[in-house]
This record gives C-alpha cells, structure tokens and sequence, in this order.
C-alpha cells in the first residue's frame, strides 16, 4: 500500500549543491602562522559554507577589525615597528583571537554537518595560500603604518 504520509517532502535536490566546510579547529594554523586578516577571512568563508547567521559573522568580522588595529597598534606603538619575535607573538595572539570567536560561531553547526554525513573539505591548499597572502598583505599594512607615525 502506497501512503503518503510516507513519502519524504524535503528531497535532496531542494538543496543547493556548496562546497564543503573546513573544520573549525583546523583554522588555528592559518591563524596562527597568517594572523588575524587571515583568520578572519576564512573563518568568514567558512561561516558562509556552514551557512551560518548574519550575526555570526559579524562577531567574527569585528573581532577580526579589532585584532587587526590591535595588532597594528601594539607592534608600530609599543615595539616600535620591528618585527622581531615579540611583534611574531602578537601577530600570533591577534589571530588566535579571531579563531577562538570563529571557533565557538562555528563548531555547533559544523557538529551538524558532520552528524548529517557530511565531510569537511581539506584545508591545506587555502590555509597556505591565506598565511601567506594576507600575510603578506598584514606584514605591508604594518609597514606602512610604522612609516606614517
């Protein structure tokens, strides 16, 4: 006997195919060894991947804003603009901020992709090419910056 009431209502082509998100954990790396502009521009990739809400990813773009002026403010103020291991450890600590808060958006939603049969995409490739382009770019802006003072 057909029935109905059986008969699922959600199929799988309702959704719209994304690339798979990147575990929320693994972003630290990239925070770690590219700072805050690139942790924070793919935490915010990976918070549009798992489709989180605007709210999430504001949290996660002004922690990024202010690890970034803080950054920039403690190594061209307080150390005078070297880039000697103590600005490396700034640098470090200001994206591990951004990961910390990319972290706690992330990982409820990530535990439900994963529960749902999910799997996360590989994240060496971007996690490389974003510690070392922005960076670079974190690097130039703080030059810049102690050249103006």
């Amino acid at each position: 006997m057909a029935d109905d009431l059986f008969t699922p209502t959600i199929t799988p082509a309702a959704y719209a195919e994304r690339r798979p998100p990147w575990r929320p954990g693994s972003l630290v790396y990239p925070a770690v060894f590219g700072g805050a502009l690139a942790a924070t521009v793919l935490a915010l990739v990976n918070a549009r991947r798992l489709r989180l809400p605007t709210g999430a990813a504001l949290a996660i773009a002004g922690t990024g804003a202010a690890a970034l002026v803080a950054r920039l403010v403690i190594t061209v103020v307080l150390l005078d603009g070297r880039t000697s291991g103590s600005a490396r450890l700034v640098g470090a600590l200001s994206g591990v901020l951004v990961w910390a808060v990319a972290n706690l958006t992330q990982k409820g939603r990530f535990r439900t992709y994963e529960m749902r049969g999910g799997t996360p995409a590989s994240l060496v490739k971007p996690g490389i090419a974003a510690a070392l382009g922005l960076g670079i770019i974190e690097a130039v802006l703080i030059v810049v910056a102690a050249a103006l003072r």
